[in-house]
Order: C-alpha cells, then structure tokens, then sequence
C-alpha cells in the first residue's frame, strides 16, 4: 500500500536529503517462516513488520517450476509506476506539510530492491514548485551519464528516461555518481 509505505519511511526517517536531491531506499525483506502454500507468492513491503501472501492467478507472470516457490519474494514496488506513485504522494505529503518546499524543495530518488535480479529499480522524480507548472523531469539525462562514467551493470529499458535498473552491487556507487554528476553540472 502507497499511503503505508510512505508512513513507514517517513516514521522511520528513512529518506535521506542531500544537496541537490532527497533519496530513499526500499528493501525486500523475507518476513520470516513458512505459512504458504506453493501455490503463493509472498508480497512484500519496505515495512519490514508485515508481509501478506497472495494466491498466484492464472495471469501472474511467475511460473513456479520448483516446489519451494514460496521462498521467491515479489517486491510490489519493484514496478516503475508503482515506485513513481509513490514518489508523486511522498512529495505531495511533505508539500502539504510545508516541509519540501522553497529553499528545501529537491527531487526524489527512490531505489526499491529486486532480489530476484538482484538488482534496484531506481525512479528519479521532480516535482513542480506550485501546482499547475511543468517540470522537466532531468533524471533521464543524469542517469545516463553517471552511468556512463563508471563500470556498472545498468538497464535503460523503461518508457520513462527518469527509469534505470542498476546492478545491486553498483546501487551505492551509482548514487554516489549521480550526486557528483548533479553537484558539477
């Protein structure tokens, strides 16, 4: 759940601000125990206290060839436009609240886990200072060149330029780099 999760990294002061953007990371935990069926996925949420699982459908992607599929985690946010949504209510939360705007206004990266990959979705979002104006969103171009000046394993398959998925060894360093990329532009 958006509302939740963004409850969570808010209560947990899991958003991090630096100098030219604000970025938080989401990470797939296992929730612990068995309690499925093979027929289950486990869904899990950067709140590390709650996990559900859900019945897998006929249209759900993941085949389970092994017996053990419940050892397999799906992180919802691991999808472009949920982790946007969730970008897109944290800034209007904290832009309600007065706390994001003016001086301490930045971008948001978020970077959630795909553990199956073992990769990070990584989402960069801006926001309009007041409502009604248009921001071009300039993640697209400071993904691609912090990606290119450093050795790392990225993926630029998204219809959005502001989507990139990095290798989860490369993450930090590939966020290190995008801040030094921002600081000298």
């Amino acid at each position: 759940n958006i509302m939740s999760t963004a409850r969570g990294l808010v209560d947990r002061n899991a958003i991090t601000r630096l100098s030219h953007f604000r970025y938080a990371y989401l990470h797939c935990s296992s929730g612990g125990g068995g309690g499925g069926s093979s027929g289950s996925r486990r869904v899990v949420t950067p709140n590390s206290n709650t996990s559900t699982i859900q019945k897998k459908d006929g249209n759900d992607g993941a085949s389970s060839s092994s017996s053990h599929s419940t050892d397999q985690h799906y992180h919802v946010f691991a999808k472009p436009l949920v982790l946007t949504k969730l970008a897109h209510f944290l800034m209007d939360m904290h832009r309600e609240n007065g706390k994001w705007t003016g001086t301490k206004s930045r971008p948001l990266v978020l970077l959630a886990e795909k553990p199956r990959s073992n990769t990070y979705m990584v989402v960069g979002y801006e926001y309009p200072e007041e409502a009604g104006n248009v921001v071009r969103n300039k993640f697209g171009q400071n993904f691609e060149s912090a990606a290119q000046s450093m050795k790392g394993m990225f993926w630029f398959d998204s219809f959005d330029s502001n989507v990139v998925e990095v290798a989860a060894r490369d993450v930090q360093k590939f966020l290190e780099q995008l801040h030094y990329m921002m600081e000298t532009a």
